[in-house]
């Protein structure tokens, strides 16, 4: 069976990046007249399909990518940040990425707009939303990808950081700082990516030999009927009198909250409790004390999620794809050394 070639193969041939290769093949700006004569003749050679395949008005890849975003997380610092990284990964590519709110409401409804636009190319579904609003958008059979969650029954394409593995990054700086009585403060069902890190935190406790105490455990319901969510509830479901000496939150806004619901009962963070949070937003430096997280790899999900689409729009009968990017434990001062 002959190999298909894609863009990866040109681009691996002639030592250029795939958004280079991409640029040459579209006629996009920013590439030489030299450098697209080589793209051009190496795609003839090797018979790229979407060179010599289609028709002329076909290889100019263009139009617009939504980004669709529940309204209620739109002006999340997670969110805009994930946007914005994303907004740099397809400009490369020469494609508009377009941020769009969506209501809560029948999802024929609210999606009706935008899969009746014939300038939308493909769907970036991210963040949690629900199943229904992800098969609408495959019933418009324009590529589809969902990033920062997954339906685990679903065959979607999807992009997201490998929580389960931040977890175990979490939990094994604790223990090299002799941390013993560890917590746990999240909430299970809010999301698969909450599951995963607190089934990686349970696991990564195992692992290292340490109990998981039930009074340590604080799997909290953050989510009303409505949908919204309150992480404020942290500080009134808080044991102040059975503490562990460490934390690990499965996002930062818990993080923050317990950090000033700790310190406001005259808990030292981090002589008393150490933390640790996940998504390293920015305002983690500024907390009191900087708070140490699992850095959030929004920049290198933006580019795989332009390469998966990419690849996704070459090959539309293939089994899709889960890809998941490891996060970087970033150490600042909300964790010490364990006292004996």
């Amino acid at each position: 069976m002959t190999k298909k070639i894609t863009l990866h193969d040109i681009s691996k041939q002639l030592g250029l990046s795939t958004a280079a290769v991409s640029k040459a093949l579209r006629g996009l700006e920013g590439i030489s007249d030299e450098t697209r004569k080589l793209v051009i003749d190496t795609a003839k050679r090797l018979k790229y399909k979407n060179f010599t395949d289609l028709p002329a008005e076909n290889k100019s890849l263009s139009g617009k990518v939504l980004f669709l975003v529940d309204h209620r997380v739109m002006t999340e610092a997670h969110t805009m940040t994930s946007f914005f990284f994303m907004d740099k990964a397809f400009k490369e590519y020469g494609l508009q990425v377009t941020l769009q709110a969506l209501p809560h409401g029948d999802a024929d409804l609210l999606l009706e707009p935008y899969m009746r636009d014939p300038e939308v190319i493909a769907h970036l579904l991210f963040g949690r939303n629900s199943v229904n609003i992800a098969e609408q958008l495959e019933k418009t059979n324009k590529p589809l990808i969902i990033i920062d969650h997954f339906f685990p029954y679903s065959k979607i394409d999807a992009v997201l950081v490998d929580d389960y593995y931040g977890a175990f990054l979490a939990v094994k700086h604790f223990v090299n700082h002799g941390h013993l009585r560890i917590g746990f403060i999240g909430d299970s069902k809010l999301s698969p990516g909450f599951h995963a890190r607190y089934r990686g935190f349970c696991d990564a406790l195992e692992y290292w030999g340490l109990d998981l105490h039930p009074a340590y455990i604080y799997d909290i319901r953050f989510a009303d009927s409505y949908g919204n969510i309150h992480f404020n509830t942290v500080q009134e479901k808080l044991d102040y009198t059975q503490l562990p000496t460490a934390f690990f939150c499965a996002n930062d806004p818990i993080a923050f909250i317990l950090n000033n619901a700790l310190i406001a009962e005259g808990i030292q963070v981090p002589d008393q409790v150490s933390i640790i949070g996940f998504d390293n937003l920015d305002s983690c430096q500024w907390q009191s004390p900087p708070l140490t997280s699992l850095h959030y790899p929004r920049e290198q999900i933006a580019v795989q999620t332009v390469k998966l689409l990419l690849w996704r729009m070459e090959n539309p009968g293939e089994p899709c794809n889960k890809i998941l990017i490891q996060p970087d434990l970033v150490s600042r001062q909300s964790v010490a050394i364990a006292k004996k």
